[in-house]
């Protein structure tokens, strides 16, 4: 049985992006493999041993410093759940509730940054098609996702994301995965193999 938390699916629930457990779920339907989604609100506890793949989407800016105070009190059990090679995705703003992981800084822009996205990735074959809608960004080029031929990368650049083992965070929404089948049949892949 596959288990997938949903991170604060109220307050983080901008564009669609529930979509995303929506794909990853129906393709799992499709190929009859059992898992059950937990939905964790602010009075949840925690439990990341017991989940094989954490996600979490964009939200309201009000909302990501409150869910990162939540969330710190988790910082050492949140890297050991990624060193243990347990998937972790954040799309959009919810790049910056990690920061506090330490694997990249948050680079904040006032404008917001709106585009369009064609992009390419190692992870599957194709181009991802996405959005984006954001004011913050990963500074890093180290450990990218994606290459991207339009919309906006990390830093300025056409490199896009931020990849650890199974720990991916990316500004780019769409919903990203119901949008881009090779992309989720990826993280399904994923998730069968461990």
């Amino acid at each position: 049985m596959i288990t997938i938390a949903h991170l604060y699916p109220y307050e983080l629930a901008l564009y669609g992006e529930n979509g995303n457990i929506k794909a990853l779920t129906y393709e799992l339907e499709k190929q009859n493999i059992k898992y059950k989604v937990i939905l964790i609100d602010k009075e949840t506890n925690l439990e990341l041993e017991k989940y094989d793949f954490i996600y979490i989407g964009s939200g309201r800016e009000k909302y990501l410093e409150d869910v990162k105070k939540r969330l710190l009190p988790y910082k050492e059990e949140l890297l050991n759940y990624i060193e243990s090679d347990k998937i972790l995705l954040a799309t959009g703003n919810a790049i910056s509730i990690f920061d506090f992981l330490d694997f990249y800084e948050i680079e904040y822009h006032e404008n917001r940054e709106v585009h369009d996205v064609d992009a390419t990735t190692s992870l599957c074959s194709g181009n991802i098609k996405g959005f984006q809608n954001t004011n913050h960004l990963i500074k890093t080029t180290k450990n990218i996702i994606f290459n991207i031929n339009e919309g906006i990368g990390n830093h300025n650049t056409k490199m896009e994301g931020f990849n650890y083992k199974n720990f991916y965070a990316t500004s780019i929404i769409g919903p990203l995965l119901a949008r881009n089948d090779k992309l989720n049949q990826y993280f399904v892949n994923l998730l069968t193999k461990n």
